[in-house]
């Protein structure tokens, strides 16, 4: 279906507020006019009834001109969720409690006296969101979605929620992860658009919450696919930055050479606005020191629109990149090159460097490092991630040259990516989102979601995977996969932005039937003891990837 149109009121403001502002000032008070590209949309063009069913963008426009409150933007979203989430079961937790105060603080801060005495608010000031249930916040539950860590209690704040919660997001709660986000399938969750399909994973809790507009914003981390995936079969847009770009401290992790934090909505809009916000250098992880700045306005948020946005920008498609793809999904990506080509882009065929043999070992190893801890604990996992986790903790003893031989396997995989950007002058490669068509929901291997993604984890480079429309066979969304150079999320935003304004096939939502649920509810408590904001032991090794621009073969 798609979102309502009628038109309807919101909350009586105490005047209009300035809804097209750029990242960093009000245009109304006289300050830097910010470029077209980078503003939000005119309210009276917002045409939602529901405040749930606002994209990100669009809240945040309503809020900024004082039409909406953060309250009633909240408990649209959480009446929405205790309605519908019964067959779902996209949250972990959600915070009702600690969330109405923060909506609360919200609103302060974007009413006119709070604008007068502080200036104004961040774009995403009262806007929802969704953690994944890996990021730390202070006080409240962090258990991965695993027994294992059952009752344990934050430490202290994620840096990504502690700048979050700094501009004024207001947290509805944890999502689900797979297990300690050790797999692709996120069984604890069913896909809204089939709740006995798959969402994928394992950022599959965050993507479901999105496309059952229980939250405008999610936030998920990508090893190897883990928003991309669930992103392509739920009908939503994530943007997985380049490693380093957004900060991994106070979060769970898998394989901390490979974790990229990432940021999800509806839209590519969405999804760049929350991206601005999270991004950026931290002092707790020392990889984010080493790119270049994001810049004060942001990334971009507009498409800049005409009949050839496209026309100069070359796009590499991978060798046999669609050989898998069923008959259904392999006709939309065919239809999703087609648009790329209406509108003025270039498809050149390219070959992607072959993947580095060890991949497997290097995961296990870095994966065995954080769950050794947990060794008196094996019991409480999945059965399957129990077999994972004591094969990754075993492979600890393995010859530390192979670690090392890995590690310079990947930085020859990515300087020969960056090569074939430089030699083929490409602008961005496309993949599909994943490989599969109405994967059936269930906790083994044989029902993750899967595809090519680990070319982008090993070489650092972002990539935008955003909706190209919905299965013939199956009705599941899929969805392609945007690459880019390392460092230029501004790039391929833009160019996602383009092709989501051509075919706006994020709009579509999911009929979902009434599926109550009493979603369990935790308020804030004493921190845990640390001194890692999740209160396990998750400091990384002291030698780490670093994203690269670099050519020349190592």
């Amino acid at each position: 279906m798609r979102e309502g149109l009628s038109r309807r009121t919101f909350i009586a403001g105490a005047g209009v507020g300035a809804a097209a502002v750029g990242l960093g000032g009000r245009a109304a008070a006289g300050e830097r006019i910010h470029r077209r590209e980078r503003t939000l949309p005119d309210v009276d063009s917002i045409t939602v009834t529901d405040p749930a069913l606002l994209s990100a963008v669009e809240a945040a426009s309503l809020l900024q001109a004082r039409k909406l409150h953060p309250r009633e933007l909240l408990e649209a979203c959480l009446t929405r969720s205790a309605g519908h989430d019964g067959d779902i079961g996209s949250w972990v937790r959600i915070y009702p409690e600690v969330a109405r105060e923060q909506a609360e603080r919200a609103g302060t801060r974007l009413s006119a006296d709070g604008v007068r005495r502080d200036g104004a608010a961040p774009l995403v000031c009262g806007l929802p969101i969704a953690l994944k249930d890996l990021f730390a916040v202070k006080g409240l539950p962090l258990t991965a979605s695993s027994r294992v860590l059952e009752g344990n209690i934050a430490a202290g704040d994620s840096t990504v929620w502690r700048r979050l919660g700094e501009s004024g997001m207001v947290l509805l709660g944890h999502a689900h992860t797979h297990e300690f986000a050790l797999g692709a399938g996120t069984p604890q969750t069913g896909n809204p658009w089939d709740t006995a399909a798959s969402v994928g994973g394992s950022s599959g809790g965050s993507a479901a919450a999105l496309a059952a507009r229980f939250t405008p914003l999610a936030v998920g981390t990508d090893t190897g696919g883990s928003i991309r995936f669930p992103a392509s079969v739920c009908g939503v847009t994530s943007i997985k930055p380049t490693f380093g770009r957004c900060s991994t401290y106070g979060v769970i992790p898998l394989a901390w050479n490979r974790d990229h934090v990432g940021a999800m909505g509806r839209s590519v809009a969405d999804a760049a606005l929350l991206l601005s916000h999270m991004a950026g250098p931290d002092a707790n992880d020392v990889v984010t020191k080493l790119g270049p700045d994001v810049g004060a306005d942001g990334y971009p948020l507009v498409a800049r629109g005409g009949r050839k946005p496209l026309a100069g920008k070359r796009f590499g498609l991978p060798a046999t990149v669609s050989d898998d793809l069923p008959e259904a999904t392999a006709a939309l990506f065919d239809d999703f090159l087609g648009l790329v080509r209406e509108l003025g882009g270039e498809i050149v065929d390219v070959t992607m460097p072959p993947l580095p043999k060890g991949l497997l070992l290097g995961d296990q190893f870095e994966a065995g490092a954080y769950h050794q801890q947990f060794t008196d604990r094996v019991g409480s996992y999945d059965a399957v991630n129990a077999a994972q986790v004591t094969a990754a903790v075993a492979s600890l003893s393995g010859p530390v040259a192979d670690q090392l031989k890995l590690n310079r396997e990947r930085a020859t995989y990515q300087r020969a990516y960056n090569r074939l950007f430089a030699e083929a002058r490409l602008d961005a490669v496309l993949v599909p989102g994943t490989i599969h068509d109405g994967m059936r929901r269930g906790g083994g291997p044989g029902q993750y979601v899967n595809g090519a993604a680990q070319w982008a984890n090993l070489s650092g480079a972002p990539v935008v995977c955003t909706p190209a429309g919905r299965s013939a066979a199956t009705g599941i969304p899929f969805g392609v996969q945007v690459g880019g150079r390392p460092w230029d999320e501004a790039g391929l935003v833009s160019l996602a932005l383009e092709l989501q304004e051509a075919r706006p096939y994020w709009r579509d939502a999911p009929d979902l039937p009434a599926s109550p649920r009493a979603i369990p509810e935790a308020v804030r408590t004493t921190p845990g003891p640390g001194p890692d904001p999740t209160n396990t032991d998750a400091a990384p090794p002291a030698l780490r990837f670093t994203a690269s621009t670099a050519t020349d073969p190592v």
